[in-house]
């Protein structure tokens, strides 16, 4: 996905009341039918990569938990590739105090980690015959961006998010190519 405007991405689970601040402020607020804390996309900030699988091909699983596993270790050669990392796939779902208000404040299975911060999210949405993942990747990680659009901007907040996203400082279509190119086979 190429975002075009800067928005505030909701988890399907969230509240509107959370982006409240972006709501009166005019900022675009948008939802995504997968589950997660809210997500901040940008133009050259963010590169967001799609993956769309099916019930029969090999890499399926009918774990959730497993299933993005997978996808995980692409991200982590891709990373690699480009001088980051090492890159740690996350095997659990830990959503710590914020990650139900903020993505990239909880850890999730398949998602990559380098130095204990997120390189790369990832969510899920399943029907019985297909499997969507989203993933992304911040290029530039303020916190100040995304704290200004949600209702709460506590310093506990503040704090937990100065250092929960690891920013890969690379071209997307360096990104692009890198995780083309770890794909299995």
């Amino acid at each position: 996905m190429s975002p075009q405007n800067t928005a505030l991405v909701l988890g399907s689970a969230q509240p509107e009341e959370t982006a409240s601040k972006a709501i009166t402020d005019g900022s675009a607020v948008v939802r995504r039918r997968s589950a997660g804390g809210a997500v901040l996309v940008a133009p050259d900030h963010s590169v967001w990569i799609d993956v769309v699988i099916g019930r029969r091909d090999p890499l399926w699983d009918d774990d959730v938990n497993r299933a993005p596993l997978w996808l995980g270790e692409v991200w982590s050669a891709a990373l690699a590739s480009l001088g980051v990392g090492p890159g740690e796939v996350f095997e659990r779902y830990e959503p710590g105090p914020w990650g139900r208000l903020a993505c990239f404040a909880s850890r999730g299975p398949g998602e990559v980690l380098v130095r204990g911060a997120k390189a790369v999210g990832i969510t899920q949405r399943r029907t019985r015959t297909t499997a969507r993942f989203q993933t992304l990747l911040y290029r530039h990680w303020d916190p100040e961006e995304l704290l200004a659009r949600l209702a709460d901007s506590s310093a506990q907040l503040r704090n937990a998010l100065s250092s929960t996203a690891w920013p890969v400082e690379a071209q997307p279509a360096d990104i692009h190519a890198a995780f083309m190119a770890s794909l299995p086979h």
